[in-house]
């Protein structure tokens, strides 16, 4: 058959869906309507034959009432198709195209002729028949699955209606002795006191009438005790795509909100008491480290240079304190960032370890960071005395480019061996805590404040390829 034969825009104006097959079967004309019924193209599947455009209604290549015209014989299969009714070659029968929407619907089949009266083809339309009904259950989850995950999740699963009346509810121990025969039929009533039941008839109508999801929380007392629920609804529709009910979900999380609450006093309680704590022991550390440098000045040789250890030995646990509290306050804000003279921190913190040999040459240098990258400097120096020893030598270096500043700080320390590098940022890596070359809190607070600006560190050998003679930190930060 020649297309031409058939003036296409009138099928394309048709709101039902609507095909054509020539007498050889292939699909000629495909409408607008049927695409948007099947999700399949005109393009992909005009020209096509062997029941093609039965695979798009039923799933899989099958006859169609147009092919029952076209054969004038029992083309079709009448386990899909309920005949009712055969007048002047036309075929109207009752279908259920399954795959497609579910639902029972009307088809009609007729022959095409051309001008000489010579049929050449069949024209086939389908329409949802007016009391149009799910061939299936509603959807949803079965019951025997919805029950299984009510026990597995603790928690209430139901359907209500317009006038608020369960047509269905499963519940596991949030609701004791409660089961779908007791409920189903019945109104919220029959279950919670009064507001809450009034609240969930409220809320299935403005999920059924505006198509609202619904979700709060809601804390009543029930059975005797305070309890809380997280409740969500949303609309279940039927095959034609209306909203029928509301299906719910409950959780009921009284424990786990009062978990929540006890944790939360707990860290309050154990902030205040690191408070305290930190507060006392930085001031106590201060003052002595005050009275050693004293005695220091008015020592001299080997008296002075013990003085000067036992003042870095104070200075250590002073620095334990800052990252304790620096860590507090990481958890609990967002850093700003703004530029930041690099050199001038660097030099700010060789001051605070005189009698340590460090080296440094640099200039003016400016990042992006805040006043905390005081701590990283900090950090570094410390771990190298820390694994070097008050003999340690410290060599300090800046790099820049167009875009990131590198900051690397040496030791001649006892070095780090290459299966620990990866891990010795990480706070709680047993690992590296039960082996020598384990670098504790301060690595770790190195880490998160280079991420947090934007930067990367590593860590690396002093000499390359010889772990022994000693550790090299490397931190990448912004450039201004």
């Amino acid at each position: 058959m020649n297309c031409s034969q058939i003036p296409m825009g009138i099928f394309d104006h048709l709101r039902q869906p609507a095909l054509v097959l020539d007498c050889e079967g292939r699909v000629v004309i495909w409408n607008e309507s049927m695409e948007r019924y099947t999700g399949i193209r005109a393009e992909d599947i005009v020209g096509e034959g062997g029941y093609a455009h039965g695979e798009a209604l039923f799933g899989e290549k099958f006859p169609t009432l147009a092919n029952r015209i076209l054969s004038r014989g029992d083309a079709g299969d009448d386990t899909r198709y309920r005949l009712s009714a055969r007048e002047d070659g036309k075929v109207i029968a009752g279908t259920c195209i399954s795959p497609v929407s579910g639902r029972e619907v009307a088809s009609m089949a007729a022959p095409l002729y051309d001008t000489a009266g010579r049929q050449i083809g069949a024209v086939e339309t389908i329409q949802d028949t007016p009391d149009a009904r799910p061939l299936r259950d509603p959807p949803g989850v079965p019951d025997e699955q919805a029950q299984i995950l009510a026990d597995a999740l603790s928690c209430m699963i139901f359907t209500l209606d317009w006038d608020g009346i369960y047509s269905r509810f499963f519940t596991t121990g949030a609701a004791p002795g409660s089961v779908p025969e007791e409920i189903v039929g019945k109104t919220p009533h029959a279950l919670f006191p009064a507001a809450e039941a009034d609240f969930l008839v409220e809320a299935a109508r403005r999920v059924i009438g505006a198509g609202e999801v619904v979700a709060e929380m809601r804390s009543f007392e029930w059975r005797g005790e305070q309890r809380s629920f997280e409740v969500t609804m949303q609309p279940l529709h039927d095959p034609k795509g209306r909203i029928v009910a509301a299906a719910g979900l409950s959780f009921d999380v009284t424990r786990d909100l009062l978990r929540e609450r006890a944790l939360q006093e707990a860290n309050q309680a154990s902030s205040l008491y690191l408070d305290l704590l930190g507060t006392d022991i930085y001031n106590t550390s201060m003052v002595a480290a005050t009275v050693i440098e004293m005695l220091r000045e008015r020592l001299s040789g080997e008296d002075a240079e013990l003085a000067q250890r036992a003042k870095n030995t104070v200075e250590q646990g002073i620095n334990v304190i800052k990252n304790v509290e620096l860590l507090n306050t990481l958890n609990k804000h967002r850093i700003r960032l703004e530029p930041v003279d690099l050199d001038e921190i660097i030099r700010g913190q060789i001051r605070r370890y005189a009698g340590i040999d460090i080296r440094y040459e640099g200039g003016s240098c400016m990042v992006w960071a805040n006043p905390l990258l005081e701590h990283i400097v900090s950090n570094l120096i410390s771990n190298s005395i820390k694994f070097g020893g008050m003999k340690v030598r410290i060599d300090i270096s800046v790099m820049e480019t167009a875009e990131v500043v590198t900051l690397t700080v040496a030791d001649t320390g006892i070095g780090i061996p290459d299966p620990l590098k990866p891990n010795i940022f990480d706070r709680f890596n047993r690992d590296a805590r039960s082996v020598s070359g384990s670098r504790g809190l301060g690595l770790y607070i190195v880490k998160t404040l280079t991420n947090q600006y934007g930067g990367r560190v590593w860590a690396a050998d002093r000499v390359p390829g010889r772990p022994e003679a000693g550790a090299a930190i490397k931190v990448i930060l912004q450039r201004c």
